[in-house]
């Protein structure tokens, strides 16, 4: 191989020097306005084209990266809201009672009805049990499934019925 180059580079060589001073200057010229524009257009240009490309499309991409950073934490978010199980049956209807007492409900009835609990409660102010019922609904993660309410002689208290059930059970 290397024999090959040497003959290649001997005959090109005596070619060149059997050329006239003027073709030899006209020939060197050539060849590097040649080498300058394989380099310009080899590696000058493309990389000068990519990185306004890049530039362009920055904001783009940023904005796509925002946009997959909001799902991954709606993912995670999701993935934690399902992997809590609600309470059903006897235990909802203890979490319920427990509830009740902390919000100030105590004479309640709760009556388990298959996973789910009925609570029917008299005279309870209609705003703590409204209360009441979107906090179980957020922390105990049930679903309201009826509800009925009818107004007390007294302004404010009402006689109330829910059926709720674990909000996993659609």
């Amino acid at each position: 191989m290397d024999g090959q180059i040497r003959a290649v580079r001997a005959a090109l060589t005596e070619w060149f020097e059997v050329r006239a001073p003027r073709e030899k200057k006209l020939l060197l010229v050539g060849g590097v306005l040649v080498a300058l524009a394989l380099v310009y257009n080899v590696l000058w240009e493309p990389a000068y084209d990519g990185r306004a490309q890049i530039v362009a499309k920055l904001p783009l991409l940023e904005a796509q990266l925002a946009d997959v950073q909001l799902q991954i934490d709606e993912a995670r978010r999701l993935k934690a809201a399902a992997a809590v199980r609600p309470p059903a049956g006897i235990a909802l209807r203890e979490a319920l009672g427990a509830s009740l007492a902390q919000a100030g409900v105590a004479k309640a009835q709760l009556t388990v009805l298959g996973k789910g609990v009925q609570v029917d409660a008299k005279a309870v102010s209609f705003a703590v049990w409204m209360a009441w019922l979107d906090q179980v609904r957020r922390e105990q993660h049930v679903r309201v499934i009826n509800a009925h309410a009818s107004a007390e002689a007294k302004q404010g208290q009402a006689t109330v019925s829910a059926t709720l059930q674990p909000a996993a059970d659609q």
